[in-house]
């Protein structure tokens, strides 16, 4: 199967899994995360800011295009890291400011969600690692980059519940 194919067939899967997920890990079983108005208003500007790093994330590529600066990866995971980066700034900002969990969330089913996610990743990852070492042209950096977006938002995930966690006993 060539690399196109692949990616087409685990786009396919990847959705229907995220649908099954969703479905799985909201208490209420729809879809769709609720959230209230304040929750709301923190997402609207934390997809802002996401935009905002996207366009100075891609504008800096462009630069570095321009003036013939080659960096040792392949060319779809520049522009997949200029995506990841805009969803971690929005996912972190709606961390902090408590809108990251809509009303119909269940944090431990969300949990499982996130560790499989990272499992799923790991996978291929190892299996080039072991197979070829490690290379970032033509092996999984997609797959590396999604595990350090999972583990970015695993700490700020934990750090925040520490914090919550200390406040609500004091």
């Amino acid at each position: 199967m060539d690399k196109s194919a692949g990616f087409g067939v685990g786009l396919a899967v990847g959705i229907i899994l995220v649908v099954l997920l969703l479905k799985f890990a909201n208490t209420d079983h729809k879809k769709k995360t609720e959230y209230d108005e304040r929750q709301k208003e923190i997402r609207g500007r934390g997809y802002m800011y996401g935009f905002y790093t996207m366009i100075i994330y891609e504008t800096i590529m462009i630069c570095f295009g321009m003036s013939g600066v080659t960096l040792p990866v392949a060319p779809i995971a520049i522009h997949f890291t200029g995506i990841v980066l805009g969803g971690v700034v929005l996912a972190s900002y709606c961390i902090w400011k408590d809108a990251y969990w809509g009303l119909n969330n269940n944090l431990k089913r969300y949990a499982i969600v996130f560790l499989a996610t990272a499992a799923l990743n790991a996978i291929p990852l190892i299996a080039s690692v072991k197979s070829e070492g490690f290379n970032l042209e033509d092996g999984p950096i997609l797959n590396l980059i999604c595990l350090v977006m999972l583990g970015v938002l695993g700490v700020e995930f934990l750090v925040k519940y520490l914090m919550d966690k200390d406040g609500a006993e004091e």
